[in-house]
Parts: C-alpha cells; sequence; structure tokens
C-alpha cells in the first residue's frame, strides 16, 4: 500500500509541473502584481513547488507570456500589461494637424497682440483733448498778446521802435501762430474721432460738455 501512495503522488507532482505553466499564469492575471517563484508556490500552498515554479516562470518569459526583472538576488516575474491601441496612424498625424492649427492659431494671436500693444502706446502718447484745449487757449492768448505789442510797434514812430525788435516779434507771432494751427488741428482730429462713437442718446454738444471741455463747440 505505502508503494501505491508513493505512485499515486509521483503523478500528482508530475500534473502540477505540467499544469504549472498554466496555473502560474492564471494567478499572475488575477493578482496583476510581480511575485517570485517562493511566493507565488507560497501562495499557491505548495500546489507547485519552488523549484517548478521557477521553472515555469522561466518559460513563460521566454515565450513572452509575462514580464520579469532581477530584484536583488531573486527575480520577480508579472503578467503582461495590455497596451492601448487607440494611438493608431490616423490619429497621431490628426493630432499633429490639430497641433500645428493651434501652433498657427497662437502665432497669430501673438502678432495681433504686438500689433494692438503698438497702436495702445500710439494713443497713449497722444495728448488728451482737455490738455490740447488748455495749450490752444494759452498759445492764443499768447498770440493776442502779440498781436497787441506788433500793432502797438506799427502804429508808434518808426525810429523808435528798432527794426531788431519788429523783426523779433513777427517771427515769434508767426511761431506761436504756426503753434495754434498745428494743436487747433489736433484737437479737431481728435473730437472727430470722438464723435464718431457718440452714443445715440447723446448728442455732441452733450458729449463735449460732459468731457468738461471748454471753448467753443467745434462742429
Amino acid at each position: 500500500m505505502a508503494q501505491r501512495k508513493g505512485k499515486n503522488d509521483k503523478h500528482s507532482g508530475g500534473d502540477a509541473a505540467h499544469d504549472g505553466p498554466a496555473l502560474i499564469l492564471e494567478y499572475l492575471r488575477k493578482q496583476n502584481r510581480p511575485y517570485s517563484a517562493t511566493e507565488i508556490s507560497a501562495n499557491l500552498q505548495n500546489r507547485i513547488t519552488k523549484a517548478h515554479a521557477a521553472k515555469a516562470l522561466r518559460e513563460l518569459h521566454q515565450n513572452k507570456q509575462i514580464e520579469g526583472r532581477a530584484a536583488g538576488k531573486q527575480a520577480v516575474y508579472h503578467a503582461l500589461q495590455e497596451t492601448c491601441n487607440e494611438a493608431t496612424p490616423e490619429i497621431i498625424a490628426a493630432l499633429d494637424e490639430k497641433a500645428e492649427r493651434l501652433q498657427e492659431q497662437a502665432t497669430n494671436l501673438q502678432a495681433t497682440e504686438k500689433k494692438t500693444r503698438a497702436e495702445l502706446a500710439a494713443v497713449n502718447a497722444r495728448p488728451l483733448l482737455f490738455e490740447l484745449r488748455r495749450d490752444i487757449s494759452q498759445l492764443q492768448q499768447e498770440q493776442e498778446a502779440l498781436q497787441a505789442r506788433l500793432l502797438e510797434a506799427r502804429g508808434s514812430d518808426s525810429e523808435s521802435v528798432p527794426i531788431q525788435l519788429k523783426l523779433k516779434a513777427e517771427k515769434d507771432w508767426k511761431h506761436w501762430h504756426n503753434h495754434a494751427s498745428i494743436r487747433g488741428r489736433i484737437c479737431r482730429d481728435l473730437w472727430r474721432k470722438c464723435s464718431e462713437v457718440v452714443p445715440e442718446n447723446m448728442t455732441g454738444e452733450e458729449l463735449w460738455e460732459s468731457l468738461g471741455l471748454e471753448g467753443p463747440f467745434l462742429n
């Protein structure tokens, strides 16, 4: 009877060794984590010996059914991880095309931003409308004073007024007259731009007063 039992045990061990790779592969896929041959043998409650487990793991690894790596003095193995097959050549090409479009849009936006900043800097560099009105008023006063001096010089005895003073007065008058003309033109241009965006419920005169502008209204 003892001899028959040993024979049955031998067949049982042979069956375990034969079915070991399939059993180990199923176990690794189910657990989805790395194990060594010793751990697998123990976790399977010695249904497969450590030696049979090590041999089965090497065979599975050689057949590229599992992955393995060295971990200290022993090797550990784990089931193959499923790879994503969604990244097809068509999808990659579509993503590349989308990336190119986005890059082109970003370049256009950067150019637009640069242009807008330049326009804003130019607008900020221009004098404000009320400053122009103030300067024009001052220039007009200076012009009137120069005209009065010039008329006084022309009406008096020519011998009592040096010719250099007359020439200087005329030169100063022309200089400030040109300044007043330039400032007046700038003021009219700016007011024309403001008039183009007057709200529907507001007249030009009301806008002129709301901006705190002085002097006659510019039509």
